[in-house]
């Protein structure tokens, strides 16, 4: 059975801070002395980027064990989303963030409990995600941004850089950073509405305390409950999150413990399987028309989705040159109800089709450790910047349903289930990986900063203790930067690979070797590109080839297939990415990516993977003092539906709304914030969960908050 944190012990340690937080907001009211800055000593890392002009990005992310990098010291494509930008769209989750990255594209919708979706068109699912560096303790279910500083994102394979994630992500990586207290005392409280009738608080209070300012704690909670634009559905979510450290002269700690629960009422937006049955698809290349958006296809069924988690990190200074560090951390997760695998099957254009319901129960649970050290030499007129580290994962899983499958229904004019099945009971652990793995890299400073070569390995074994196997992989890595035209351009390219969870046939799909698990699959990721940062305004143009194999199905007769190795993908692409300032009151945030990607084996295009995408942001400061207007553009090209490229999905485009009025009212700093997401009202299909399963695009969501700042 899963262990859990009691959230008699989650609430103890928020009411503790929150307490020693309230006995100092009168005396820091009262005091008129600026704090200094916070400076951390020893080998902590940890000290962000800074905020690039415009406010949206940063000028910098982490990368793995290579620590904060700069983009333009990078090897690898980068960007770094704030916590200013998810202010002012008033972001909820992981994928609203996201919503900004032209090479991220998403396979499941708001109306399941998970987020999964692909960069670089290959699949990064919401459990392989980091936090703080750290993979295996962040939320498995719709991850709470209330609580985060940045959204970091590397595109393309990187297994030196951050090792094997416990789920898939070969397309990229994703760093969730925590906020911090930091050398100003923080007191905000913001209350919003999202349409239909969606309400939620959120307070965000953080201090630093002694005569040096050493300690600091930050606290963010949240609740918010109400109906969503999806028809008669309610939705409840709250998070609890708590970040302390602690700087020493020469070695720091820092501790963040959270607990988050999201509850789906009465109902979903569906997933449309184009099929009568799994193989043949319906019609000649001609899909069924987009049912309205706000369309509830599952009244009745209900879901919940709770996840908590913490992480330990030390940073110690051991002399000038070396540095070390320590992390421990751990998660538990747990769903019940409506969480995924909810479908209906379409047999025919009119729209009739069969509905399938599962009642699921799915337990998660992560341990994690790493160790590290950072050291600093030179040889003759080459500076060496050595990283190596240690980890160790454990990620266990498990799943259990009771289906309600086939009863009639019509994707226009949905019927109810017949029922809600019962709770399956809590499953045994059907997952149970271990992960260990040794990096070492140099990055080496050649020609005084004119030259950044890196040049690195990991070692990564793979245990499958319920499946027999055990085997172990070495990832080598090159990356290189120069800089002939000064710091403010540089050319990079790279050669990465990238390790995938081995796949289990999951059952229920017609597979004869349904259970079965195969060895991990490796990717090779070749880029290079050019970065400028022009004043103001950086930008970044790459090109690269992801080659990786698949799993393919064989045919064995009677309507069953065997998943078998012996697929081959190669996707090639080009993207520009930009953000900063253009003009002094004209902000962007965005860009553009073409990709080619192909089944070898076959000859035919990959699914679900658009030739062409845009996410394009512009922000205005306008003459009114404290209003800023701006909106942002979503273009998504035609894709293939289906493995066998027999239907096509249309292209796409919407139009996001924003502004933002800061002013003072009674004395107290106030932020108004509106963000509008698809204001057409625009319906069609916006991306894939797989072959032939698609998903209708959100309906129009008006998202209003005011921030005060006490």
């Amino acid at each position: 059975m899963l262990k859990r944190f009691t959230r008699t012990q989650t609430a103890i340690a928020c009411a503790f801070a929150l307490a020693v937080l309230g006995v100092q907001v009168k005396a820091n009211a009262q005091s008129t002395q600026t704090l200094a800055p916070i400076t951390v000593q020893g080998a902590d890392e940890s000290t962000l980027p800074a905020v690039a002009p415009g406010g949206q990005a940063a000028t910098g992310a982490r990368l793995g064990i290579l620590g904060n990098v700069d983009v333009l010291d990078a090897p690898v494509s980068i960007n770094a989303y704030t916590a200013e930008l998810i202010q002012e769209q008033q972001a909820r989750t992981l994928a609203d963030v996201l919503q900004s990255d032209p090479s991220v594209r998403f396979t499941t919708n708001s109306g399941h409990m998970l987020e999964h979706f692909r960069i670089r068109g290959l699949d990064v699912n919401g459990p392989g995600t980091m936090l703080n560096g750290l993979y295996g303790i962040a939320p498995k279910g719709h991850i709470p941004t209330e609580f985060l500083e940045r959204v970091e994102v590397i595109r393309g394979p990187s297994a030196l850089l951050s090792g094997m994630s416990p789920d898939e992500n070969i397309g990229g990586t994703v760093n969730l950073v925590t906020k911090r207290a930091g050398a100003q005392p923080i007191t905000t409280f913001t209350t919003s509405y999202s349409s239909d009738s969606y309400f939620q608080g959120h307070v965000d209070v953080g201090r630093r305390f002694g005569e040096e300012k050493r300690l600091g704690i930050r606290f963010n909670g949240v609740y918010g409950s109400g109906d969503t634009g999806v028809e008669d559905q309610k939705k409840q979510r709250r998070l609890g999150a708590l970040a302390i450290d602690y700087q020493a002269d020469n070695w720091g700690l820092k501790l963040d413990a959270y607990s988050s629960r999201e509850k789906i009422e009465n109902g979903s937006q569906g997933m449309y399987g184009l099929a009568t049955t799994r193989r043949n698809v319906v019609g000649v290349g001609e899909l069924v028309d987009v049912p309205d958006s706000d369309l509830n296809m599952f009244k009745g069924t209900h879901g919940t989705y709770e996840d908590e988690g913490f992480a330990l990190r030390g940073d110690f200074k051991l002399n000038d040159n070396l540095n070390a560090y320590a992390s421990v951390g751990a998660s538990n997760s747990a769903g019940k109800g409506l969480m995924f695998g909810t479908r209906v099957i379409v047999t025919e254009l009119d729209g009739t089709a069969a509905g399938y319901l599962y009642n699921v129960h799915t337990i998660t649970r992560g341990r994690v450790a790493e160790v590290g050290l950072d050291g600093k030499f030179n040889t003759g007129s080459v500076f060496h910047n050595i990283k190596a580290s240690a980890s160790w994962l454990n990620h266990k899983e498990g799943t259990a349903n009771n289906p309600l499958e086939g009863w009639p229904q019509n994707i226009y004019d949905p019927l109810d289930p017949p029922a809600f099945p019962g709770d399956p009971g809590v499953p045994d652990y059907s997952i149970d990986n271990i992960l260990t793995s040794f990096a070492l890299a140099d990055t080496m400073d050649i020609a005084d900063g004119k030259v950044l070569l890196t040049l690195g390995a990991r070692l990564q074994r793979v245990k499958q203790t319920l499946q027999d196997y055990d085997e172990s992989r070495l990832s080598p890595s090159v990356g290189i930067v120069v800089k002939p035209w000064g710091e403010n351009t540089s050319l990079f390219a790279n050669y990465m690979e990238g390790l995938s969870p081995g796949e289990t046939v999951p059952t229920g799909w017609d597979y004869v070797n349904e259970g079965d698990s195969f060895k991990p699959l490796v990717s090779k990721q070749a880029e290079f590109g050019l970065k400028q940062r022009l004043g103001t305004f950086t930008h970044t143009l790459s090109a690269f080839q992801i080659d990786r194999p698949t799993l393919v199905d064989e045919g064995v007769g009677g309507g069953m297939y065997r998943l078998t190795e012996g697929g081959k993908q190669r996707l090639r692409g080009i993207e520009w990415n930009m953000f900063g300032k253009i003009s002094p009151a004209l902000s962007v945030l965005g860009g553009v990516a073409f990709m080619d990607a192909k089944q070898r084996d076959t000859g035919l295009d990959s699914y679900g993977v658009p030739n062409w995408t845009a996410n394009l942001g512009l922000d205005w400061a306008t003459p009114v003092n404290g209003l800023n207007v701006g909106g942002r553009v979503v273009y998504t090209g035609k894709q293939w539906a289906d493995t066998g490229n027999t239907l096509e999905m249309p292209s796409w485009h919407r139009f996001d709304l924003n502004a933002r009025y800061a002013t003072t009212v009674a004395n107290t700093p106030v932020t108004f914030n509106l963000y509008v997401e698809n204001v057409t009202g625009r319906e069609y299909w916006s991306g894939l969960f797989t072959s032939g399963y698609l998903m209708p695009a959100s309906p129009r969501t008006v998202r209003l908050a005011a921030t005060f700042e006490f």
